[in-house]
């Protein structure tokens, strides 16, 4: 499912206080935070935009769902309305093996699976 997409179900999910969903994804946060993935410099001016990138992993874990990133230009990011910093978290989250290109890239291209040892973290 498309990356924004997912990151907009989460936003409503927050939106409505669903509390488990809540702490799963605080528990994610605190987890990317940890392995570098999430910077904690300017996490106060940041953090909501921390908050649903967690989130949008969570949601994808909930539906089964794999993160699709439908561009890594900037421009195109911008104009829907997401923080230009997504690719780079992404690409992070590959990394760091939270999750794994489809296509066997080395950066977040096309479909990304969570990997089994993030599901393992957020269950």
């Amino acid at each position: 499912m498309d990356a924004i997409k997912l990151m907009e179900l989460a936003k409503a999910n927050i939106d409505q206080g669903c509390l488990p969903f809540i702490d799963k994804t605080e528990k994610v946060l605190g987890f990317l935070r940890s392995k570098g993935i999430l910077p904690i410099n300017r996490a106060s001016l940041n953090g909501n935009l921390h908050v649903s990138f967690s989130g949008m992993l969570v949601q994808a874990f909930e539906l089964g769902a794999t993160v699709d990133v439908p561009t890594r230009r900037q421009e195109t990011l911008h104009e829907r309305g997401v923080t230009t910093a997504l690719v780079g978290w992404l690409d992070g989250s590959v990394k760091n093996g939270v999750l794994e290109p489809a296509n066997g890239a080395s950066n977040a291209q096309g479909a990304l699976h969570l990997s089994d040892f993030f599901k393992k973290v957020i269950s």
